[in-house]
Protein backbone atom coordinates (compact mmCIF):
# COMPACT_ATOMS: atom_id res chain seq x y z
CA UNK A 1 0.00 0.00 0.00
CA UNK A 2 2.47 2.25 1.04
CA UNK A 3 4.00 1.58 -2.30
CA UNK A 4 1.14 2.78 -4.33
CA UNK A 5 0.70 5.74 -2.79
CA UNK A 6 4.49 6.83 -3.14
CA UNK A 7 4.32 6.00 -6.98
CA UNK A 8 0.70 8.28 -7.11
CA UNK A 9 2.25 10.82 -5.21
CA UNK A 10 5.37 10.66 -7.62
CA UNK A 11 2.97 11.04 -10.55
CA UNK A 12 0.82 13.61 -9.37
CA UNK A 13 4.00 15.64 -8.82
CA UNK A 14 4.89 15.39 -12.45
CA UNK A 15 1.67 16.35 -13.20
CA UNK A 16 1.98 19.36 -11.53
CA UNK A 17 5.07 20.53 -12.56
CA UNK A 18 3.75 20.13 -16.05
CA UNK A 19 0.66 21.98 -15.03
CA UNK A 20 3.07 24.89 -13.94
CA UNK A 21 5.01 24.78 -17.08
CA UNK A 22 1.62 25.29 -18.90
CA UNK A 23 0.77 28.17 -16.91
CA UNK A 24 3.83 29.70 -17.17
CA UNK A 25 3.31 29.39 -21.03
CA UNK A 26 -0.03 30.85 -20.85
CA UNK A 27 1.38 33.73 -18.97
CA UNK A 28 3.90 34.63 -21.76
CA UNK A 29 0.83 33.74 -24.16
CA UNK A 30 -1.19 36.27 -22.29
CA UNK A 31 1.66 38.95 -22.26
CA UNK A 32 1.64 38.66 -26.14
CA UNK A 33 -1.76 39.11 -26.51
CA UNK A 34 -1.85 41.95 -24.27
CA UNK A 35 1.20 43.30 -26.79
CA UNK A 36 -1.07 42.86 -29.46
CA UNK A 37 -4.42 44.62 -27.84
CA UNK A 38 -2.00 47.23 -27.32
CA UNK A 39 -0.73 47.85 -31.22
CA UNK A 40 -4.63 46.77 -32.25
CA UNK A 41 -5.36 49.97 -30.04
CA UNK A 42 -2.77 52.00 -31.73
CA UNK A 43 -3.68 51.13 -35.05
CA UNK A 44 -7.50 52.12 -33.97
CA UNK A 45 -6.15 55.18 -32.44
CA UNK A 46 -4.71 56.00 -36.30
CA UNK A 47 -7.77 54.94 -38.13
CA UNK A 48 -9.93 57.69 -35.94
CA UNK A 49 -7.29 60.47 -36.46
CA UNK A 50 -8.13 60.07 -40.27
CA UNK A 51 -10.20 62.68 -41.32
CA UNK A 52 -13.31 61.33 -43.47
CA UNK A 53 -12.43 63.54 -45.86
CA UNK A 54 -9.45 62.18 -46.39
CA UNK A 55 -9.86 58.76 -46.50
CA UNK A 56 -11.15 58.37 -50.14
CA UNK A 57 -7.68 59.09 -51.28
CA UNK A 58 -6.40 55.70 -50.02
CA UNK A 59 -10.00 53.96 -50.46
CA UNK A 60 -8.33 50.78 -52.06
CA UNK A 61 -4.86 50.69 -49.31
CA UNK A 62 -7.26 51.15 -46.45
CA UNK A 63 -9.66 49.00 -47.67
CA UNK A 64 -7.18 46.58 -48.40
CA UNK A 65 -5.26 47.12 -44.84
CA UNK A 66 -8.80 46.80 -43.64
CA UNK A 67 -9.40 43.34 -44.86
CA UNK A 68 -6.16 42.24 -43.28
CA UNK A 69 -6.65 43.82 -40.17
CA UNK A 70 -10.16 41.55 -39.94
CA UNK A 71 -8.45 38.85 -41.07
CA UNK A 72 -6.30 38.44 -38.41
CA UNK A 73 -8.66 39.59 -36.07
CA UNK A 74 -10.32 36.56 -36.70
CA UNK A 75 -7.13 34.37 -36.32
CA UNK A 76 -6.32 36.14 -33.44
CA UNK A 77 -9.86 35.22 -32.30
CA UNK A 78 -9.66 31.88 -33.25
CA UNK A 79 -6.87 31.61 -31.30
CA UNK A 80 -7.75 33.14 -28.20
CA UNK A 81 -11.21 30.39 -28.27
CA UNK A 82 -8.48 27.64 -29.05
CA UNK A 83 -6.39 29.07 -25.66
CA UNK A 84 -10.19 29.19 -24.44
CA UNK A 85 -10.63 25.93 -24.76
CA UNK A 86 -6.68 24.55 -23.76
CA UNK A 87 -7.23 25.90 -20.28
CA UNK A 88 -11.02 24.44 -20.03
CA UNK A 89 -8.75 21.41 -20.58
CA UNK A 90 -6.40 21.96 -18.26
CA UNK A 91 -9.35 22.64 -15.52
CA UNK A 92 -10.88 19.73 -16.39
CA UNK A 93 -7.75 17.59 -15.86
CA UNK A 94 -6.77 19.61 -12.53
CA UNK A 95 -10.71 18.37 -11.00
CA UNK A 96 -9.97 15.05 -11.37
CA UNK A 97 -6.03 15.37 -9.98
CA UNK A 98 -7.75 17.11 -7.32
CA UNK A 99 -10.39 14.23 -6.83
CA UNK A 100 -7.30 12.05 -6.35
CA UNK A 101 -6.11 14.48 -3.78
CA UNK A 102 -2.95 14.04 -5.04
CA UNK A 103 -1.98 17.71 -5.53
CA UNK A 104 -1.71 20.44 -3.24
CA UNK A 105 -1.56 23.21 -4.95
CA UNK A 106 -4.86 23.24 -7.09
CA UNK A 107 -6.43 26.38 -5.46
CA UNK A 108 -3.51 28.15 -6.71
CA UNK A 109 -3.19 27.19 -10.43
CA UNK A 110 -6.98 26.93 -10.82
CA UNK A 111 -6.76 31.11 -9.39
CA UNK A 112 -3.61 31.60 -11.90
CA UNK A 113 -5.91 29.93 -14.93
CA UNK A 114 -8.93 32.11 -14.07
CA UNK A 115 -6.97 34.77 -13.99
CA UNK A 116 -5.59 33.95 -17.15
CA UNK A 117 -9.62 33.20 -18.81
CA UNK A 118 -10.40 36.83 -17.43
CA UNK A 119 -7.60 38.30 -19.51
CA UNK A 120 -8.56 36.35 -22.15
CA UNK A 121 -12.63 37.32 -21.97
CA UNK A 122 -11.02 41.10 -22.18
CA UNK A 123 -8.88 40.65 -25.33
CA UNK A 124 -12.01 38.54 -27.03
CA UNK A 125 -14.10 41.72 -25.61
CA UNK A 126 -11.79 44.43 -27.06
CA UNK A 127 -11.79 42.09 -30.18
CA UNK A 128 -15.33 42.39 -30.24
CA UNK A 129 -15.07 46.53 -29.87
CA UNK A 130 -12.36 46.70 -32.51
CA UNK A 131 -14.68 45.06 -34.79
CA UNK A 132 -17.69 46.96 -34.61
CA UNK A 133 -15.02 50.07 -34.81
CA UNK A 134 -14.46 48.78 -38.27
CA UNK A 135 -17.64 48.04 -39.22
CA UNK A 136 -18.73 51.50 -38.47
CA UNK A 137 -15.46 53.43 -40.16
CA UNK A 138 -16.38 50.61 -43.09
CA UNK A 139 -19.52 52.64 -43.38
CA UNK A 140 -18.72 55.57 -42.52
CA UNK A 141 -16.03 55.15 -45.89
CA UNK A 142 -18.90 53.98 -47.81
CA UNK A 143 -20.88 57.10 -46.72
CA UNK A 144 -17.88 59.38 -47.39
CA UNK A 145 -17.03 57.75 -50.97
CA UNK A 146 -18.35 60.51 -52.92
CA UNK A 147 -16.97 63.06 -50.89
CA UNK A 148 -13.99 61.56 -50.67
CA UNK A 149 -13.90 61.53 -54.90
CA UNK A 150 -13.75 65.12 -54.86
CA UNK A 151 -10.96 65.50 -52.23
CA UNK A 152 -8.91 63.05 -54.57
CA UNK A 153 -6.96 66.55 -55.32
CA UNK A 154 -5.96 67.52 -52.10
CA UNK A 155 -5.18 64.28 -50.86
CA UNK A 156 -2.57 63.68 -53.92
CA UNK A 157 -0.50 66.70 -52.09
CA UNK A 158 -0.63 64.94 -48.62
CA UNK A 159 -0.17 61.52 -50.17
CA UNK A 160 3.66 61.29 -49.30
CA UNK A 161 2.70 61.46 -45.88
CA UNK A 162 -0.13 59.41 -45.64
CA UNK A 163 1.96 57.02 -47.30
CA UNK A 164 4.92 56.86 -44.71
CA UNK A 165 2.15 56.51 -42.43
CA UNK A 166 0.50 53.52 -44.14
CA UNK A 167 4.19 51.78 -44.41
CA UNK A 168 4.39 52.41 -40.82
CA UNK A 169 0.68 51.16 -40.38
CA UNK A 170 1.81 47.78 -42.35
CA UNK A 171 5.59 47.64 -40.73
CA UNK A 172 3.09 47.00 -37.04
CA UNK A 173 1.04 44.85 -39.20
CA UNK A 174 3.25 43.04 -40.03
CA UNK A 175 5.03 42.90 -36.40
CA UNK A 176 1.40 42.28 -35.34
CA UNK A 177 1.62 39.20 -37.60
CA UNK A 178 4.85 37.79 -36.48
CA UNK A 179 3.88 37.96 -32.83
CA UNK A 180 0.00 36.42 -33.97
CA UNK A 181 2.62 33.62 -35.69
CA UNK A 182 3.92 33.52 -32.23
CA UNK A 183 1.31 33.32 -30.59
CA UNK A 184 0.18 30.30 -32.54
CA UNK A 185 3.37 28.76 -32.34
CA UNK A 186 2.75 28.92 -28.67
CA UNK A 187 -0.61 27.81 -29.15
CA UNK A 188 0.15 24.97 -30.68
CA UNK A 189 2.59 23.96 -28.63
CA UNK A 190 0.21 24.18 -25.69
CA UNK A 191 -2.39 22.15 -27.07
CA UNK A 192 0.03 19.12 -27.45
CA UNK A 193 1.06 19.23 -24.59
CA UNK A 194 -2.56 19.21 -23.40
CA UNK A 195 -3.00 16.23 -25.63
CA UNK A 196 0.17 14.69 -24.15
CA UNK A 197 -1.03 15.30 -20.66
CA UNK A 198 -4.47 14.07 -21.10
CA UNK A 199 -2.87 11.05 -22.64
CA UNK A 200 -0.85 10.80 -19.36
CA UNK A 201 -3.56 11.34 -17.02
CA UNK A 202 -5.87 8.09 -19.03
CA UNK A 203 -3.21 6.26 -17.94
CA UNK A 204 -2.60 7.62 -14.78
CA UNK A 205 -6.40 6.57 -14.19
CA UNK A 206 -6.00 3.49 -15.56
CA UNK A 207 -2.72 2.39 -13.15
CA UNK A 208 -4.94 3.90 -10.26
CA UNK A 209 -7.82 1.29 -11.16
CA UNK A 210 -5.23 -1.24 -11.97
CA UNK A 211 -3.46 -0.32 -8.11
CA UNK A 212 -7.44 -0.19 -6.70
CA UNK A 213 -8.07 -3.65 -7.96
CA UNK A 214 -4.70 -4.83 -6.45
CA UNK A 215 -5.19 -3.28 -3.36
CA UNK A 216 -9.25 -5.28 -2.80
CA UNK A 217 -6.82 -8.13 -3.71
CA UNK A 218 -4.45 -7.32 -1.23
CA UNK A 219 -7.67 -6.84 1.44
CA UNK A 220 -9.05 -10.09 0.24
CA UNK A 221 -5.54 -11.68 1.11
CA UNK A 222 -5.32 -9.96 4.35
CA UNK A 223 -9.08 -10.70 5.43
CA UNK A 224 -8.22 -14.40 4.20
CA UNK A 225 -4.77 -14.47 6.69
CA UNK A 226 -6.52 -12.99 9.36
CA UNK A 227 -9.30 -15.38 9.15
CA UNK A 228 -6.78 -18.65 8.90
CA UNK A 229 -4.49 -16.88 11.82
CA UNK A 230 -7.78 -16.66 14.16
CA UNK A 231 -8.40 -20.79 13.37
CA UNK A 232 -5.02 -21.13 14.13
CA UNK A 233 -5.09 -19.12 17.16
CA UNK A 234 -7.95 -21.35 18.21
CA UNK A 235 -6.42 -24.24 17.43
CA UNK A 236 -3.20 -22.83 19.31
CA UNK A 237 -5.44 -22.08 22.88
CA UNK A 238 -7.11 -26.07 22.52
CA UNK A 239 -3.29 -27.10 22.00
CA UNK A 240 -1.70 -25.62 25.21
CA UNK A 241 -4.48 -26.82 27.10
CA UNK A 242 -3.82 -30.13 26.10
CA UNK A 243 -0.14 -29.04 27.46
CA UNK A 244 -1.19 -27.85 30.36
CA UNK A 245 -2.63 -31.18 30.90
CA UNK A 246 0.02 -33.34 29.57
CA UNK A 247 2.54 -30.98 31.76
CA UNK A 248 0.64 -31.75 34.89
CA UNK A 249 0.89 -35.57 33.88
CA UNK A 250 4.59 -35.44 32.97
CA UNK A 251 5.30 -33.57 36.91
CA UNK A 252 3.08 -36.35 38.22
CA UNK A 253 5.34 -39.12 36.12
CA UNK A 254 8.50 -37.16 37.33
CA UNK A 255 7.80 -37.09 40.93
CA UNK A 256 7.20 -40.82 40.80
CA UNK A 257 9.72 -41.60 38.57
CA UNK A 258 11.93 -39.28 41.30
CA UNK A 259 10.52 -41.44 44.14
CA UNK A 260 11.46 -44.63 41.97
CA UNK A 261 15.10 -43.62 41.41
CA UNK A 262 15.53 -42.45 45.64
CA UNK A 263 13.92 -46.54 45.59
CA UNK A 264 15.92 -47.79 43.34
CA UNK A 265 19.22 -46.01 44.74
CA UNK A 266 18.09 -47.69 47.95
CA UNK A 267 17.69 -51.13 46.68
CA UNK A 268 20.65 -50.51 44.60
CA UNK A 269 23.07 -50.06 47.85
CA UNK A 270 21.21 -52.85 49.78
CA UNK A 271 22.42 -54.97 46.85
CA UNK A 272 25.84 -53.78 46.77
CA UNK A 273 25.64 -54.48 50.46
CA UNK A 274 24.09 -57.92 50.13
CA UNK A 275 26.63 -58.71 47.03
CA UNK A 276 29.72 -58.03 48.99
CA UNK A 277 28.76 -60.26 51.95
CA UNK A 278 28.31 -62.57 49.23
CA UNK A 279 31.55 -62.22 48.01
CA UNK A 280 33.09 -62.00 51.64
CA UNK A 281 31.22 -65.08 51.97
CA UNK A 282 32.48 -66.89 48.65
CA UNK A 283 35.92 -66.26 49.82
CA UNK A 284 35.64 -67.50 52.97
CA UNK A 285 33.55 -70.62 51.73
CA UNK A 286 36.55 -70.72 49.24
CA UNK A 287 39.29 -70.44 52.26
CA UNK A 288 36.79 -73.27 54.62
CA UNK A 289 37.35 -75.67 51.04
CA UNK A 290 40.79 -75.11 50.96
CA UNK A 291 41.58 -75.75 54.33
CA UNK A 292 39.39 -78.30 53.90
CA UNK A 293 41.00 -80.20 51.22
CA UNK A 294 44.10 -79.46 53.11
CA UNK A 295 43.17 -81.41 56.12
CA UNK A 296 42.00 -84.04 54.11
CA UNK A 297 45.01 -84.43 52.37
CA UNK A 298 46.78 -84.44 55.60
CA UNK A 299 44.66 -86.69 57.27
CA UNK A 300 45.45 -89.17 54.09
CA UNK A 301 48.71 -88.78 54.33
CA UNK A 302 49.46 -89.23 57.85
CA UNK A 303 48.63 -85.56 59.10
CA UNK A 304 51.42 -83.68 56.98
CA UNK A 305 50.17 -80.51 55.28
CA UNK A 306 51.36 -79.97 51.70
CA UNK A 307 50.87 -76.97 50.16
CA UNK A 308 52.45 -75.61 46.55
CA UNK A 309 51.27 -73.89 43.48
CA UNK A 310 52.88 -73.28 40.10
CA UNK A 311 50.26 -71.57 37.10
CA UNK A 312 51.28 -69.09 34.30
CA UNK A 313 49.71 -66.12 33.23
CA UNK A 314 47.87 -66.32 29.88
CA UNK A 315 47.78 -67.85 26.35
CA UNK A 316 46.39 -64.87 24.34
CA UNK A 317 50.14 -62.98 24.62
CA UNK A 318 50.45 -59.64 25.93
CA UNK A 319 49.03 -58.15 29.05
CA UNK A 320 48.50 -54.09 29.40
CA UNK A 321 48.90 -51.47 29.69
CA UNK A 322 46.18 -50.48 31.84
CA UNK A 323 44.63 -47.21 33.13
CA UNK A 324 45.47 -48.40 36.53
CA UNK A 325 47.22 -51.05 39.09
CA UNK A 326 45.34 -54.42 37.99
CA UNK A 327 45.54 -57.82 39.27
CA UNK A 328 46.76 -60.50 37.34
CA UNK A 329 45.43 -63.87 37.15
CA UNK A 330 47.98 -66.54 36.52
CA UNK A 331 44.70 -68.78 34.53
CA UNK A 332 47.52 -71.70 33.23
CA UNK A 333 47.39 -73.49 36.41
CA UNK A 334 51.06 -75.76 35.93
CA UNK A 335 50.64 -77.31 39.94
CA UNK A 336 48.29 -76.70 42.83
CA UNK A 337 49.09 -79.23 45.74
CA UNK A 338 46.89 -78.32 48.29
CA UNK A 339 44.31 -76.16 46.62
CA UNK A 340 45.32 -72.97 48.12
CA UNK A 341 45.78 -70.84 44.78
CA UNK A 342 42.58 -69.65 43.45
CA UNK A 343 43.34 -69.95 39.14
CA UNK A 344 39.72 -66.82 39.13
CA UNK A 345 41.01 -64.69 41.08
CA UNK A 346 44.69 -65.26 40.66
CA UNK A 347 45.12 -65.22 44.97
CA UNK A 348 47.16 -67.35 46.78
CA UNK A 349 45.00 -68.20 50.39
CA UNK A 350 47.55 -69.08 53.20
CA UNK A 351 45.39 -72.38 54.53
CA UNK A 352 47.87 -72.47 58.06
CA UNK A 353 50.17 -70.27 59.65
CA UNK A 354 53.49 -71.37 58.26
CA UNK A 355 56.77 -69.60 56.46
CA UNK A 356 55.84 -69.53 52.58
CA UNK A 357 58.34 -68.83 49.57
CA UNK A 358 56.52 -67.17 46.71
CA UNK A 359 58.98 -66.06 43.14
CA UNK A 360 57.92 -64.88 39.73
CA UNK A 361 59.32 -64.04 36.26
CA UNK A 362 58.14 -61.78 34.01
CA UNK A 363 58.75 -60.92 30.21
CA UNK A 364 57.93 -58.95 27.77
CA UNK A 365 59.73 -58.08 23.96
CA UNK A 366 59.19 -54.09 23.47
CA UNK A 367 61.01 -51.31 24.52
CA UNK A 368 60.16 -50.23 28.17
CA UNK A 369 59.57 -50.58 31.29
CA UNK A 370 58.24 -54.02 32.63
CA UNK A 371 57.53 -54.61 36.44
CA UNK A 372 55.60 -56.54 39.33
CA UNK A 373 54.42 -55.52 42.56
CA UNK A 374 53.58 -58.82 45.25
CA UNK A 375 51.37 -57.69 47.83
CA UNK A 376 50.23 -59.33 51.53
CA UNK A 377 46.59 -58.92 51.77
CA UNK A 378 46.69 -55.44 50.51
CA UNK A 379 50.15 -54.39 51.47
CA UNK A 380 53.12 -54.01 48.78
CA UNK A 381 56.23 -56.28 49.71
CA UNK A 382 58.41 -56.65 46.30
CA UNK A 383 58.38 -54.15 43.66
CA UNK A 384 60.53 -55.65 40.51
CA UNK A 385 61.35 -53.31 38.08
CA UNK A 386 63.40 -53.72 34.63
CA UNK A 387 64.51 -51.92 31.62
CA UNK A 388 64.12 -53.16 28.33
CA UNK A 389 65.97 -51.11 25.89
CA UNK A 390 67.00 -53.50 23.15
CA UNK A 391 63.29 -54.36 21.87
CA UNK A 392 63.93 -58.10 22.39
CA UNK A 393 62.74 -60.79 24.89
CA UNK A 394 63.67 -59.41 28.46
CA UNK A 395 62.72 -61.18 31.70
CA UNK A 396 62.56 -60.04 35.73
CA UNK A 397 62.46 -62.64 38.05
CA UNK A 398 62.44 -62.22 41.98
CA UNK A 399 61.68 -64.26 44.83
CA UNK A 400 60.61 -63.96 48.94
CA UNK A 401 60.05 -65.67 52.08
CA UNK A 402 57.14 -64.56 53.76
CA UNK A 403 55.53 -65.57 57.37
CA UNK A 404 51.67 -65.81 56.73
CA UNK A 405 49.04 -66.19 59.04
CA UNK A 406 46.01 -68.76 58.41
CA UNK A 407 44.25 -66.78 55.99
CA UNK A 408 46.42 -64.14 54.71
CA UNK A 409 46.18 -63.89 50.90
CA UNK A 410 49.21 -62.93 48.65
CA UNK A 411 48.70 -61.89 44.90
CA UNK A 412 51.45 -59.98 42.07
CA UNK A 413 49.77 -56.73 40.60
CA UNK A 414 50.79 -55.09 37.31
CA UNK A 415 51.45 -51.01 37.87
CA UNK A 416 49.29 -48.49 35.72
CA UNK A 417 51.13 -48.18 32.12
CA UNK A 418 53.14 -51.47 32.09
CA UNK A 419 52.75 -54.55 30.14
CA UNK A 420 53.60 -58.13 30.03
CA UNK A 421 54.04 -61.07 27.81
CA UNK A 422 53.03 -64.83 27.58
CA UNK A 423 51.90 -67.15 25.48
CA UNK A 424 52.04 -71.27 25.28
CA UNK A 425 55.89 -71.28 26.38
CA UNK A 426 55.28 -69.70 29.87
CA UNK A 427 57.78 -66.52 29.92
CA UNK A 428 55.65 -65.31 33.08
CA UNK A 429 55.25 -67.44 36.03
CA UNK A 430 53.90 -67.19 39.36
CA UNK A 431 54.87 -70.08 42.35
CA UNK A 432 54.42 -70.37 45.86
CA UNK A 433 54.75 -73.28 48.22
CA UNK A 434 55.06 -73.81 52.35
CA UNK A 435 58.22 -74.40 53.67
CA UNK A 436 57.62 -75.32 56.98
CA UNK A 437 54.52 -74.89 59.96
CA UNK A 438 55.26 -72.30 62.70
Amino acid sequence: MEGLKEEALRQAEELRGRVEELEEQSKVLAARLCNAESLMEELRRQISEFPASNASSLTPDMLELEARLGARLEDLSSDAEALRGGLKSLQEMLKPASDLQLLSSSPVESAGASALGSRLSDAERRLDELHTQTSAVRASLEENLSAVKSQVQQLELTSTAQTDSVKQLQLKLNSTEHQIHELQTVTSEIMNKLRDDEKQLEQMKAEHTAQTDSVKQLQLKLNSTEHQIHELQTVTSGRDIELSATMLRLNVTERRLDELMTQNTVRAAELESVSDRLMAAQRRADELQVRLNQLRASSEEGGELRVAFSAGLTDSGSVGPFDEETTLIFSKIITNVGEAYNQTAGVFTAPVRGLYVFSFTAADYVKGYMGLYLYKNDQPIVFSLDLNDHGGYASTSNAVCLELEEGNRVHLGLPASYRLYDDSRNFSVFSGFLLFHL
